[in-house]
């Protein structure tokens, strides 16, 4: 963007530079821009909309999500380091190298409508000076300039995120218990962005096929999961909420929309909401990530073709059942569970930074729902985090595409992934 588009010689420079970093309506009167009360939500409100209009699989718009979060928090950290104000650990670029008087809310704006104008191929001029319009202090050229740099140089990093690889499933891939269809392992292949050893959060495996725990597995999910007139209405809307079709945020992301929703709640400052949303954003990549290197091990066959060749799994409390359909039957292997990892992840992250897991919310009538992605204007109401991620865990039972020992495990592992970047990155800076 040129210099002459920020109209060269206009400034926001305040006074005051200690202490947090706040948000206000501070703006040239002669323009008429309103300013944004909360950017952070702002842009990631923008990325949302983007992923609903991009027909990608889940693990794009992740990378995607933590690129965009990652470039904002280290623009404004930056920014909050060289005024001396309270600030954390970088993500990738030294605060250092922060120019001194930069407006930190400039810096985010460009940091973020670098990184998705770089993504998306489109300008976001609007949501830039509506950003530009909320700095309280700072010089916005300075801003701009940082931000676009941290932006540039965060998503140089990660420009050979994507390698090929070929899929085998199993040594014979008709053996009971082995994924059947074709299927691209590239997502267990992507670097981590924080973890550095992702086996100490591989899960366990799923149980021997011919196990109580697994048969009872599979008949919760074969009674729950069919695709019969009488089911349960609810487990149908529960099931098509969460189902993650294209045109939808996608189940990772639908935890960044409750973020949104519940941040307006928290009292966080700019720099802390920035924090919060880089580190879902980590936390969500990797768990996918890592589940990804499940799928990949285990090979281990979903629902539909489990209970269509129940015959064949040695277990004498399942029974073949070749008329049973799901909702929805899964493209990849079905152990581990990426919604469950994502799930448990994003819990972790926000009960542990908001200190708190009470929030009432609801949240989807923005949104794109549905199990064709297209439903849109449903909303569901929860009165905690935990009640909205067991009733994502629930969904996959319900759409008839997981086993619930896959759910549990995913959840704990995500857990785990998220315990671990809470406690290794973006810490307070000494």
């Amino acid at each position: 963007m040129s210099d002459q588009k920020w109209r060269t010689g206009r400034r926001i420079f305040l006074a005051g530079v200690g202490g947090s970093i706040g948000i206000a309506g501070c703006i040239d009167r002669n323009e008429a821009v309103e300013p944004a009360s909360d950017p952070v939500c702002h842009w990631n409100n923008h990325f949302i909309t983007q992923v609903q209009q991009y027909r990608g699989d889940n693990f794009a718009p992740t990378r995607r999500g933590a690129l965009l979060n990652l470039a904002m928090f280290d623009a404004v950290n930056g920014a909050a380091a060289t005024a001396g104000d309270t600030h954390y650990e970088p993500y990738f670029i030294d605060t250092d190298r922060a120019p001194s008087g930069a407006s930190p809310v400039a810096a985010l704006g460009a940091a973020a409508d670098e990184m998705l104008t770089q993504l998306y191929g489109e300008p976001f001029d609007a949501t830039l000076d509506a950003t530009v319009a909320a700095a309280e202090r700072g010089d916005v050229d300075t801003g701009i300039t940082w931000g676009r740099t941290v932006a540039t140089e965060l998503l140089e990093s990660r420009s050979v995120d994507y390698t090929t690889d070929v899929f085998v499933p199993c040594d014979e891939p008709n053996q009971p218990g082995c994924f059947r269809r074709d299927w691209n392992p590239v997502h267990a292949q992507i670097d981590l962005w924080a973890i550095n050893d992702p086996e100490q959060f591989q899960p366990p495996g799923p149980p021997p096929l011919d196990s109580a725990a697994y048969a009872s597995s599979w008949k919760e999910v074969h009674e729950k999961g069919d695709q019969n007139a009488d089911r349960p209405q609810e487990h149908v809307d529960i099931a098509a909420f969460w189902r993650g079709a294209p045109g939808s945020p996608r189940p990772p992301n639908m935890w960044n929309v409750i973020a949104q929703t519940v941040v307006p709640q928290s009292g966080l400052d700019v720099l802390e909401r920035t924090r919060l949303f880089a580190l879902l954003s980590i936390a969500l990549a990797d768990a996918g990530i890592i589940a990804s290197k499940a799928k990949y091990e285990y090979e281990f066959w979903r629902p539909r073709t489990a209970i269509h060749e129940a015959d064949r799994d040695g277990n004498p409390e399942t029974t073949a059942d070749p008329s049973w359909e799901p909702l929805a039957s899964g493209g990849s292997p079905e152990y581990a569970s990426t919604l469950a990892a994502y799930g448990g992840a994003a819990h972790t992250v926000l009960e542990s930074v908001l200190e708190r897991n009470d929030y009432s919310f609801e949240f989807g009538s923005s949104i794109q729902t549905g199990l064709s992605g297209d439903t849109t204007g449903v909303s569901r109401s929860y009165s905690s985090l935990t009640e909205a991620l067991e009733e994502s865990l629930l969904s996959r039972i319900y759409v008839g595409n997981h086993f619930g020992f896959t759910m549990d495990h995913s959840q704990t592992m995500g857990e785990e992934i998220g315990e671990w970047v809470i406690s290794n990155q973006l810490q307070p800076h000494e």
